[in-house]
């Protein structure tokens, strides 16, 4: 049953307003001018249909649905279609993770399940309405510096880098509407789509639970789509935009500062500028004390800037060994990233990795 935002219910009731949807796939509502419960604005008047619909509401649209498995993260960053993103692992172990993906004319949703911690650097698409919800967060994230106790619930802005922490055991969801059709439907010009801030977050709410459910059984249901499930979408997803516009909480100046902090040490290291790059050079470099720069990379990242900095070091070097040729050896690619004892280096990374470095060049050589 498809959830309804702004009712009693946590579940749309029928018939009256509602169309049943062939294959279980819910209930569509019939806004007219209903209002959510929780926002201290009127939600617009759906303006609909949904214009990437065909005439009849019951008939099937084209739907693509994909299953992918990942084995490394330089793997699942490449996943999401239309995103640009970097991933690090940041826990020990085998590599494992998956990405479910529902493709609709205007829309598409995504499940992300990560089973070894990830750093992420993300850049969602431009001209979308980004949607996220944490589905399972078994450890705080970190978001841009800020912590996110139970994950996160709100909209993302696209166009713009944003780096996540997050830990094993983390699945995700994310709704991506295209924004000018999302626009029309609320009936508001398509400038009005951009975020005040990088991140809109959300309370946890029942039916905020429900309308996740609900998106997971589409990911979930096998079959064909019926032109009702965008609309619904849009129209559920446009009561969590108004509530979001007029009473979500935005990310605190503290943050804001040491994610900027963050930023500048980083983008210092990656050029590779510094002879020596220890906190006490790095700090002076940037014009800030070592304490600050520690606070700033432990509210970004969780770990200090020279761990930070080997966990780079390690991952740059698994992805030159999962690219190598077929004359490349561990010991130039060891060498390459600052790994001068190679007895060290093949150790912590088959501790990391859960393969040591041998074993990553043997599968590369035999794809």
């Amino acid at each position: 049953m498809a959830p309804r935002l702004g009712s009693r219910s946590r579940i749309a009731q029928g018939p009256e307003g509602c169309a049943q949807i062939p294959g279980g796939a819910g209930f569509a509502p019939a806004p007219r001018g209903a209002t959510s419960l929780h926002s201290p604005a009127p939600a617009r008047r759906w303006r609909g249909p949904h214009p990437f619909s065909p005439r009849c509401p019951l008939q099937p649209i084209p739907a693509s649905r994909s299953v992918q498995t990942f084995r490394d993260s330089a793997e699942q960053e490449r996943g999401l279609a239309g995103w640009s993103q970097r991933y690090v692992q940041s826990e020990p172990g085998a590599y494992r993770g998956a990405i479910d993906r529902l493709s609709l004319p205007g829309l598409t949703i995504s499940r992300e399940r990560l089973e070894i911690g990830v750093e992420q650097s993300t850049a969602p698409p431009e001209g979308k309405v980004i949607f996220v919800q944490a589905l399972a967060a078994p450890a705080p994230w970190r978001f841009n510096a800020e912590s996110c106790a139970g994950g996160l619930t709100g909209f993302i802005r696209g166009g713009e880098e944003h780096l996540a922490e997050l830990p094993a055991g983390t699945e995700i969801l994310m709704v991506e509407a295209d924004a000018e059709a999302f626009a029309a439907g609320q009936g508001v010009p398509a400038g009005r789509m951009a975020l005040d801030a990088a991140f809109l977050a959300l309370p946890e709410a029942a039916e905020m639970r429900a309308l996740a459910e609900w998106f997971v059984m589409l990911l979930d249901a096998p079959g064909a789509v019926s032109a009702l499930i965008p609309e619904l979408a849009f129209y559920n997803l446009g009561k969590l935009w108004h509530r979001a516009r007029f009473g979500a909480a935005f990310h605190g100046g503290a943050a804001r500062r040491d994610y900027r902090l963050f930023r500048r040490a980083e983008a210092l290291l990656r050029r590779g500028e510094l002879e020596t790059p220890s906190v006490t050079v790095l700090a002076r470099e940037l014009g800030v004390p070592v304490a600050e720069l520690r606070r700033a990379f432990a509210q970004s990242v969780g770990i200090g800037p020279v761990d930070w900095l080997r966990r780079q070091r390690f991952d740059g070097a698994r992805r030159d060994l999962r690219a190598a040729s077929e004359d490349t050896t561990v010991t130039e690619v060891a060498m390459k990233w600052g790994f001068v004892h190679l007895g060290r280096f093949s150790t912590g990374y088959a501790a990391h990795f859960g393969e040591p470095p041998s074993a990553t060049l043997r599968a590369a050589r035999a794809r």
